[in-house]
C-alpha cells in the first residue's frame, strides 16, 4: 500500500483538544459529538450514510514530539541528540503505526485498504503528536537501558474524508500513556516498542469501536 502526503486539518483538532477540559464539549460548526471523555473525543458530520463506505485510503502518520522533549532528554540522558536521532524515532514510531492501522483496518469486516480513490472510499488522515519517550532506547545504534515508570505517551489524531468529494467525514482523537505505567521497570529498545506498539492497537480498536457506533440507527 503506498503512504501519501496530506494537508491536515489541524484548527478542529486542536479545538478538540481545547475543548477536553469541559464536560460537555461544544462540537465544530457542521458536527455533532458522537463520544467523549478526558482523554478522547469523536465528532462526525451529521446525516452521512456511513454503509454507503467499504474502502479506506491509509495515508502515513506525521509525528512531532512534546514540546521541549529533546531539550529534556539531553538533560536527562546526558547525550546529545541529532537532527538525524530525531528522524528516526519519528519515522520507526510512524511505520509502527501504519503496520498496526493496516492490520486491523484489513481485520476490519466488510472493510478493505486501497489506493484509489471513488464511490464509498474514506481517506483517513493521521497525525501523531506531543510523543514522549521518556527512556529512548538507543542512539546512534547504541542500545540504551534505563529505569523508569513509564516508557511513554502520545496523542492520536485523524480526520477522515470522503475521497471523493472531501467533504468532513469525521475527526477525532485519543491520548495515550504506556499501559505499564507505574510500574518501575528496565526499558530499552524493544520494550519500548512493545509498549508503543500496544498504544496504537488500543486506539485502532477504539476507533474503529466509535465508528462502528456512528453507523448504527439513532435514537
Amino acid at each position: 500500500m503506498i503512504y501519501r502526503p496530506f494537508t491536515f486539518a489541524t484548527v478542529i483538532l486542536t479545538t478538540l483538544l481545547q475543548a477536553c477540559a469541559s464536560p460537555a464539549p461544544t462540537p465544530e460548526p457542521g458536527m455533532e459529538v458522537l463520544q467523549y471523555g478526558r482523554n478522547e473525543e469523536m465528532q462526525v458530520a451529521p446525516g452521512v450514510d456511513w454503509n454507503r463506505y467499504n474502502k479506506i485510503i491509509l495515508h502515513t502518520a506525521p509525528v512531532e514530539f512534546r514540546e521541549n522533549w529533546k531539550r529534556d532528554q539531553e538533560r536527562l540522558q546526558r547525550i546529545t541528540f541529532r537532527e538525524e536521532d530525531l528522524e528516526r524515532y519519528k519515522t520507526a514510531v510512524s511505520d509502527q503505526y501504519g503496520k498496526v492501522m493496516y492490520k486491523k483496518l484489513s481485520a476490519w469486516d466488510g472493510y478493505e485498504l486501497t489506493d484509489e480513490s471513488g464511490a464509498g472510499v474514506m481517506r483517513f488522515l493521521p497525525r501523531i503528536v506531543d510523543l514522549d519517550i521518556k527512556a529512548p532506547g538507543w542512539v546512534r545504534g547504541a542500545n540504551i537501558e534505563s529505569m523508569v515508570n513509564s516508557k511513554g505517551n502520545l496523542t492520536f489524531e485523524l480526520v477522515i474524508r470522503d475521497s471523493e468529494t472531501d467533504e468532513l467525514l469525521a475527526v477525532a482523537w485519543q491520548h495515550q500513556s504506556d499501559p505499564q505505567e507505574g510500574y518501575l521497570e528496565m526499558t530499552n529498545t524493544v520494550n519500548n516498542t512493545v509498549a508503543f506498539r500496544l498504544m496504537m492497537q488500543l486506539w485502532a480498536d477504539w476507533l474503529i469501536e466509535q465508528l462502528e457506533k456512528a453507523g448504527e440507527p439513532r435514537q
